[in-house]
């Protein structure tokens, strides 16, 4: 209708993929509904097998998503960045969190509740397929992270989480080294690659060694960060 004002997400959630099927009317239903609230490092988001009360979209910052077994152990399923959505699964298969979302970087994380969500879904095939697309994607995910724990070893599972960091959280120094700020610590690092702590801190000495990296505290230095890229791929690649 002429006139009308284009609708616009508010609380910057402009890069979040699913959300560019909604339409005017959805957004500003959201517009109306959405919470967003700030959290320091350290807090929760929601906890494992807490009831799923609705979708949380990442603004900004970074969270971890953490799994914890029956005895006790603890594991890294993933890391949630800006743009990131969690809770659409449970959301839709009508579930209790299976895993704990944890702030690492100070974030801020928006909140739109189940009634409102699926409402929104149910009006909209468009917004549905986006995240079908996003759970199939999730699906192959796993799959890779299986063939990973499986077919490669410690080293090469470490030097491929090293360079999927380095996207994020690297930079090149003046004199034209890579600098990574680790966000995890090596515990969390060793769950996230399917490894013991003590088979990842034998590997980061090897790396070290060989003049691969050197490590100091969560900051890593590669001199030669061509030969990680060269190794991983000739591994990969048979």
């Amino acid at each position: 209708m002429a006139g009308t004002e284009k609708q616009i997400l508010k609380c910057n959630l402009g890069t979040i993929d699913e959300l560019s099927a909604l339409t005017d009317e959805n957004i500003a239903l959201i517009n109306s509904k959405i919470i967003c609230k700030h959290h320091a490092a350290g807090e929760t988001v929601f906890m494992q097998d807490d009831p799923c009360k609705g979708l949380y979209f990442v603004e900004q910052g970074l969270i971890v998503i953490r799994k914890v077994d029956s005895e006790g152990r603890t594991a890294v399923v993933r890391l949630a960045f800006q743009g990131d959505t969690l809770g659409y699964r449970p959301m839709l298969a009508k579930e209790n969190h299976r895993a704990s979302a944890d702030v690492i970087k100070p974030a801020v994380v928006c909140f739109i509740d189940t009634a409102t969500m699926l409402g929104i879904l149910h009006s909209n095939p468009d917004l549905g397929m986006k995240f079908l697309e996003r759970t199939a994607k999730a699906l192959g995910d796993v799959e890779e992270r299986f063939f990973e724990v499986a077919a490669l070893n410690v080293r090469i599972r470490l030097v491929h989480l090293l360079l999927l960091l380095n996207e994020r959280f690297g930079h090149i120094s003046s004199d034209g080294k890579l600098i990574l700020e680790l966000p995890l610590t090596r515990r969390d690092m060793a769950s996230m690659i399917g490894a013991q702590p003590e088979s990842v801190s034998r590997t980061f000495h090897d790396l070290q060694a060989e003049g691969l990296a050197s490590f100091s505290g969560r900051n890593v230095h590669v001199p030669a960060y061509d030969r990680l890229v060269e190794e991983l791929h000739t591994t990969l690649n048979g």
